[in-house]
């Protein structure tokens, strides 16, 4: 090799000393370059992954205090309508007595019957529907529906109904010319009425 070397001349030295600069470049050096920048690319993309993550992270934490925020402010407008809401209804049948009992008070002489009725939210189990029906005055009408929907905690009144009383026919005899005309009453005829109405209470966990 020694001999061979000598034997060359200094150009095909040159040559030869930047063949193997190539080879070693191709075969070591370029293999390790492109190992070391796929590494790096790898450990980028991990970098921006966990800055994202991060970032995701600390929008969350911000949407948990707004959260937190809104909850608190619930509260409060609930406790500032807290005056609006029943009593929880911890038994339905007792809750229903209770309001039986009550709208007697608000329209004594209106011969009130009243039943359950039909829920407009499924089975809710913060709110009752209640059907009315009744006999009575206008003015005692008048008066049951705005004592209804003033009173506090709030009564909603979802539908009323009023039916005047059919008149009365004629009579088909002739009054004797003897026969003196009775004076017609003054009264208010009775009308026939129906309601629906919801309360809303407040939940067995407020309550408590």
């Amino acid at each position: 090799m020694k001999k061979m070397m000598l034997n060359m001349s200094r150009r095909e030295r040159l040559y030869l000393i930047a063949g193997a600069a190539v080879l070693l470049i191709g075969v070591v050096v370029y293999p390790v370059t492109k190992a070391t920048a796929a590494y790096r690319l790898e450990q980028t993309e991990l970098l921006e992954d966990e800055v994202a993550l991060l970032q995701d992270f600390n929008e969350m934490l911000n949407d948990a205090d707004t959260i937190q925020q809104q909850n608190q402010q619930l509260r409060d407008a609930l406790r500032t309508t807290d005056g609006l809401l029943f009593p929880p209804i911890e038994n339905p049948i007792m809750t229903q007595t209770m309001m039986i009992k009550l709208l007697n008070e608000l329209g004594p002489d209106l011969d009130l019957d009243i039943s359950a009725g039909r829920s407009s939210v499924g089975d809710s189990t913060n709110q009752m529907n209640l059907s009315l029906r009744g006999r009575g005055r206008y003015p005692e009408i008048l008066k049951f529906l705005y004592r209804v929907e003033t009173y506090r905690p709030l009564i909603l009144v979802n539908e009323v109904m009023l039916a005047a009383p059919k008149p009365k026919r004629p009579s088909s005899k002739k009054p004797s010319s003897n026969s003196k005309k009775a004076p017609e009453k003054t009264k208010d005829p009775s009308m026939v009425f129906r309601m629906s109405i919801q309360i809303n209470c407040r939940n067995t966990e407020d309550g408590a």
